[in-house]
């Protein structure tokens, strides 16, 4: 019998929710204007699986002001990959009709939400008139920067544009503003298939942020600055380092980092680096704001790396939250690769409308536009955002083998606990919840055949019986 101990007094991170990018897939489905069978366009249908309270619940969501791309070059950004700017060149005037699709998903999902959404700005590229390559995709050479420090006042003077536009024209109130992303990273090549752009850590990356401030607070913006989203947490914490002090103690209300590689003490320093004083009184924010697994067959071996970053996030980082990076994904591309990237996968072009060559025709395979298919990774996310909601207070446990997460309730009244079970049997274990007496109880199952499966316990059962390749929520009340 395995016993896990619930520590329901040991108070950790407060959790502000759950998430996803915004690019690309909402570059894509902002423009579904198909009807389904019950008459409702196909887009909405998306929307409630990814914001409403029947669907993931997500909170979250992060905005990518786009930089467009040199419309004298061969197009090669893949597939919705290039987000449209507002300004089309130097000398353009300011289109706010430009980026209406990805805009349309933002409005629509904080309807849904009835406004409880926390909305991050953040920036891939600089516009691609601003950069030394005129391309958005990076710089001639990877491992150099695209943007001169001689442009870095008009950049952010386009994005307090973009951000005063968002806010003051269409009432949409942004939290935390970026300007880079995974910028130490030499990813970034001119010609490549998505936007990037190279920013050194250390003085680069510091005069940005400290100029982002500035600017944002000369229009009383009232967003706050985070950074400095690396590609891995080892990279998020280096980059801290190198940032000026003035950035650390002033500047910087958040810190964000990408989970593209498993590193514990980096982790652990990152806890360190955001809770010096412990979880009362954190130095900032952290969020783990982007990852995505794709690679392997859409099953349970591919959907627990979910659970395993999870389980490491929130509790050896303690992540305030936990953003997906593309809920949805090109379908064919997935096809064409033998891949499952994206909580769902969406059939995004027009077989007679194809943006580039070579874009895989899946019609043949039954699909139309707008299809999508929805992954083991998707109901896996639930089991968290679901239920570990916005406001909850993470829990200190003692499991070492269930990929356990705990939290209660901001009146102490609701304990969730999620489990997953790898193994090929069935486990048997004991929670012990240190006090806690509940009144109802709820368990929901997911595994390759069963999905979102609730069912109600006694009142005082503690004993479960944990399936082979299972995950399982289970929700206290007292």
């Amino acid at each position: 019998m395995n016993v896990i101990t619930i520590n329901t007094e040991n108070f950790q991170q407060v959790i502000d929710g759950w998430g996803t990018s915004l690019c690309w897939w909402a570059n894509a489905v902002g423009g579904f204007t198909m009807k389904t069978e019950c008459g409702d366009e196909k887009r909405e249908e998306l929307m409630q699986m990814f914001f409403s309270e029947e669907g993931l619940n997500l909170n979250i969501v992060r905005y990518n002001i786009g930089a467009g791309d040199n419309p004298d070059e061969k197009q090669h950004m893949f597939h919705f990959r290039g987000l449209p700017c507002f300004k089309s060149s130097k000398q353009a005037t300011f289109d706010k009709e430009a980026d209406k699709r990805q805009i349309w998903v933002l409005e629509r999902a904080l309807e849904i939400r009835e406004g409880d959404m926390l909305i991050e700005a953040f920036v891939n590229s600089p516009p691609w008139w601003l950069t030394k390559s005129l391309c958005s995709a990076g710089n001639v050479k990877a491992e150099e920067e695209n943007l001169s420090p001689d442009k870095y006042t008009e950049f952010i003077e386009y994005c307090a544009e973009v951000l005063s536009y968002l806010q003051d024209n269409l009432n949409i109130k942004v939290d935390y503003f970026v300007p880079m992303n995974e910028p130490a990273s030499a990813y970034w090549a001119k010609g490549q298939r998505q936007e990037g752009n190279k920013v050194n850590a250390g003085d680069s990356q510091s005069i940005l942020l400290s100029m982002a401030d500035e600017k944002l607070k000369t229009i009383q913006a009232n967003i706050e600055i985070t950074g400095t989203d690396e590609t891995n947490p080892m990279l998020a914490v280096e980059s801290y380092h190198k940032l000026s002090e003035d950035v650390k103690e002033r500047i910087l209300k958040k810190i964000n980092y990408h989970h593209y590689t498993t590193d514990t003490n980096a982790l652990k320093e990152l806890k360190e680096i955001t809770y010096p004083d412990g979880f009362e009184k954190p130095r900032y924010k952290l969020w783990m704001d982007e990852v995505c697994y794709g690679d392997g067959e859409d099953n349970f071996d591919l959907a627990k790396n979910i659970i395993y970053a999870i389980n490491r996030d929130i509790n050896i980082a303690h992540v305030n939250a936990w953003v997906i990076w593309q809920a949805m994904d090109t379908l064919s591309e997935n096809i064409a690769t033998n891949c499952h990237w994206g909580l769902l996968e969406g059939m995004y072009q027009d077989k007679d409308n194809n943006e580039l060559e070579g874009i895989l025709d899946v019609s043949d395979m039954g699909f139309a536009f707008g299809d999508f298919i929805t992954t083991n990774q998707y109901y896996v996310m639930g089991h968290y955002s679901k239920y570990i909601q916005k406001g909850y207070i993470v829990l200190a446990n003692d499991d070492v083998e269930f990929s356990c997460v705990s939290a209660i309730s901001p009146d102490k009244n609701t304990l969730v606990v999620v489990l997953y079970n790898d193994e090929l049997n069935m486990q048997n274990i004991t929670l012990n919840l240190a006090g806690f007496v509940p009144k109802k109880a709820v368990k929901v199952l997911s595994n390759m055949q069963k999905k979102w499966e609730v069912s109600e316990l006694s009142s005082n059962q503690t004993n479960i019986e944990l399936e082979a390749k299972t995950i399982v929520t289970l929700k206290y009340t007292r």
